[in-house]
């Protein structure tokens, strides 16, 4: 222990000493600092077109509440009042959303999600083929990137971690001060072992400090979780833990700091650009994902071949597929514009174009899951794939967020029909009760994190097994 107190104290002195060593440190924390701002800047654009979204919605919806008790003695207060509790005008006036709201930790890595609409339009007629359900992509974001706080803690924590610890074995050799300590009955590798945990210990503290500076940006815009905020700790530092047992591997082969620097970016490249562009270049070629104009095309064959469809074969397809209205048909039902028709119209769209959405879907999923399997090979990619998943940002939760809108948007399709198909009107007390969306984030989702986390720390524990079988070279 007095060992350890002595080279923390001397490491700490000789940090205070070297100028450019402390200028890397700050840029590092000032840089890990507008990494907050941006993904803070990023989250509070969402809230700010969600609480936008909303209030319109709340306008509206005050307004048709309004119109139950319009002045009829007026043209306009009458057309209004008339209008009252009409399904249709209901949602044309003032269609429901569902929203995907930012997770507690999204300012600190946006990720797949932030990448799409976080807003849905839900209505009987929705358009399977609008920009929440094109393809996972845009442009622009992914061009330019995402300066978040995990890209600052994956790419950058391993570089600052490889400029200060690369040469504290190899400067002791050039400047022959490890002969001296081996003559004074020191050992050289424990010395070599308490710099690299007080590195570790300096680093760590940056990347926590930074993160409990992130935590309290983001409580400032969404309600805290202090079960996410542990798991992201847990999750760098567990990451942090994998390159410092890197470096620890790379050192004790006793090479020289020129030949340590190389290799450990050489590491770096591997794990940070090279084998990742490999493995997604592998998943794209074996799991490609079609393009989105097939299900266009289907959308626009789909229309116009159900409304071609005879009257009667429409409306005996859609109480096939309906029974519990079986007992509501009527002759009228195949009028021009029976509201009967309409809904067997949109009924039989939704039901061929959710097959298709649903083909089309199980491409991403399927590239999705392969993706997340081969990133067990890559620490720096699981890492990400982590903090995403603590966030709620990455495509997994945009899928599900997906499946989910689907399922409520036919939950909401059976509630009008059920006043469409009836020739009924929503009653004041129906329209405050109208269906609402919420998001569920996925079951044991804290579960598969935590083994991530774990892997990564037994990944750096099986490289430091490797590295103390090697014999240091005096």
């Amino acid at each position: 222990m007095q060992l350890f107190k002595t080279i923390f104290l001397f490491e700490l002195r000789l940090l205070t000493r070297q100028k450019f060593i402390l200028i890397l440190i700050g840029f590092f924390f000032a840089t890990g600092l507008y990494s907050i701002y941006d993904g803070y800047r990023f989250t509070q654009k969402q809230l700010l077109a969600i609480d936008s979204l909303q209030y319109g919605y709340q306008k509206k919806f005050q307004e048709s509440v309004a119109s139950f008790s319009a002045d009829t003695a007026t043209a306009a207060g009458k057309t209004l009042f008339n209008q009252a509790g009409i399904p249709s005008v209901i949602e044309y006036k003032n269609p429901l959303y569902a929203i995907h709201k930012p997770h507690s930790l999204s300012v600190l890595s946006i990720g797949q999600r932030d990448l799409t609409p976080y807003y849905d339009v839900i209505t009987r007629r929705r358009n399977f083929v609008q920009g929440s359900n094109a393809e996972i992509s845009n442009p622009e974001m992914l061009a330019s990137g995402n300066f978040d706080l995990s890209y600052v803690i994956i790419y950058l924590l391993p570089l600052i971690a490889i400029a200060l610890s690369y040469n504290i074995l190899s400067k002791e050799k050039e400047q022959q001060t490890d002969k001296l300590l081996s003559l004074q009955g020191l050992y050289l590798s424990r010395i070599m072992s308490y710099k690299l945990i007080f590195r570790f210990m300096l680093i760590g503290v940056m990347a926590w400090l930074l993160s409990i500076i992130g935590f309290v940006s983001s409580a400032l815009l969404v309600s805290f979780d202090p079960v996410a905020a542990i798991l992201w700790i847990l999750g760098i530092s567990a990451y942090l833990f994998f390159w410092f047992a890197v470096i620890f591997l790379i050192i004790r082969l006793s090479q020289s700091s020129v030949h340590n620097a190389l290799y450990l970016l050489g590491t770096w490249c591997f794990f940070l650009i090279l084998l990742p562009a490999l493995c997604n270049a592998i998943v794209r070629l074996y799991y490609p994902i079609p393009l989105k104009t097939d299900a266009a095309v289907a959308l626009r064959e789909n229309s116009e071949s159900v409304w071609a469809l005879p009257r009667k074969i429409l409306i005996d397809t859609f109480y096939l597929n309906n029974p519990k209205y079986r007992h509501l048909r009527a002759a009228s039902d195949t009028s021009e514009n029976s509201n009967k028709r309409f809904a067997a119209y949109y009924d039989l769209l939704g039901r061929r174009m959710t097959a298709v959405v649903k083909n089309y879907n199980r491409y991403s999923e399927k590239q999705n899951a392969v993706a997340n399997q081969v990133s067990w090979i890559n620490p720096a990619t699981k890492t990400q794939y982590i903090l995403n998943g603590i966030a709620e940002s990455g495509l997994k939760d945009y899928l599900s967020y997906q499946d989910q809108v689907n399922d409520f948007q036919k939950k909401w399709v059976d509630f009008m029909n059920d006043y469409i198909i009836a020739d009924k009107k929503l009653s004041l007390n129906d329209l405050k009760k109208l269906p609402e969306f919420e998001f569920k984030s996925a079951d044991h989702k804290n579960h598969q994190i935590l083994l991530g986390i774990l892997y990564l720390f037994a990944v750096g524990v099986s490289i430091i097994s490797i590295a103390t079988k090697l014999r240091i070279k005096i």
